[in-house]
C-alpha cells in the first residue's frame, strides 16, 4: 500500500493546467472523493504528473468557463509512516525530496491570501539576510532587485517556477520554499499569473499532527512578521 500524503492548502490552478494531465493508476481507489486532486509525479525520474480524482468536477469546470480550480496535491513518499525525526532535519528530509513534473499557473495575490510565503520581500527588503554569508552592500542588493524587476516587468517567465514545498513545515503546512522576491515583484508589477512546481518530502506522523499544526501556525506567522 502506497503512503499518499495531502497537501495542506488547497491552491486555485489554472484549469487548462489540470486537464492536459492523465488520470493516476490509483484513480480507481480514490474515485469517490469530490475534490480535484493532482498526483505529483517525479521530475528527477521523468514520472509524470497525473489526475489522481475529480475528473467530473473538472469536466463541469470547463464546461462553465472556469479560469481556476481548487485542487488538493498529492504525492507518494518513502519516509516511513512512524519516523519521529526526518521530518525535522533538513538535509535529511532532503534525500526523499520530490519535484512535479509540470509547472502550474496561479493568481500570486491568491498565493499571498493563502499565507504560506516564509517571508515578504520588496524593493526595502530585497536580499536582507541574518546570515553574513548571505550578505550584501546596499548598491549590490538594489542592483540584483532592479535586474529582477526588469527581467519580470512584462511578464512571468515559466522558466523559473516559484517553488512551494508541501507539508514543508513541520511535516504538517505547505509553504513557498524558493521564489519570495519573484513573489514580491509579481504582486508589485500587478502580474495575473506566475508558474509554481511543487516539491515534496512527507508527512508527520498521525499522532504527533495536532500538536505540530499549531506549532506551524506560530512559527510562520513569526517569520512572516520578521520579514
Amino acid at each position: 500500500m502506497v503512503n499518499l500524503c495531502i497537501s495542506s492548502e488547497t491552491y486555485m490552478i489554472d484549469t487548462q493546467d489540470v486537464a492536459v494531465l492523465n488520470d493516476s493508476t490509483l484513480s480507481a481507489q480514490f474515485h469517490n472523493r469530490k475534490k480535484i486532486v493532482i498526483l505529483i509525479g517525479n521530475l528527477e525520474e521523468n514520472i509524470a504528473d497525473t489526475l489522481l480524482c475529480g475528473r467530473d468536477i473538472l469536466e463541469q469546470a470547463i464546461h462553465d468557463g472556469q479560469k481556476f480550480v481548487p485542487v488538493k496535491i498529492a504525492f507518494i513518499t518513502k519516509i516511513k509512516r512512524f519516523d519521529l525525526i526526518t521530518h525535522f532535519i533538513k538535509k535529511m528530509r532532503g534525500k526523499y525530496k520530490i519535484w512535479s513534473s509540470n509547472i502550474y499557473h496561479m493568481d500570486p495575490r491568491e498565493i499571498r491570501r493563502m499565507k504560506i510565503e516564509r517571508s515578504f520581500r520588496d524593493k526595502s527588503s530585497a536580499y536582507t539576510f541574518s546570515n553574513p554569508l548571505y550578505r550584501h552592500s546596499e548598491t549590490e542588493r538594489k542592483k540584483r532587485y532592479e535586474t529582477l524587476y526588469n527581467s519580470m516587468k512584462n511578464g512571468y517567465d515559466d522558466n523559473y517556477p516559484i517553488e512551494i514545498m508541501l507539508l514543508r513545515m513541520l511535516g504538517i503546512k505547505d509553504t513557498v520554499n524558493n521564489g519570495h522576491h519573484r513573489m514580491g515583484i509579481a504582486l508589485e508589477c500587478n502580474l495575473p499569473e506566475i508558474s509554481v512546481r511543487f516539491s515534496a518530502a512527507g508527512q508527520a506522523p498521525l499522532i504527533l499532527r495536532p500538536l505540530l499544526r499549531i506549532i506551524a501556525y506560530i512559527s510562520i506567522r513569526l517569520k512572516q512578521r520578521k520579514s
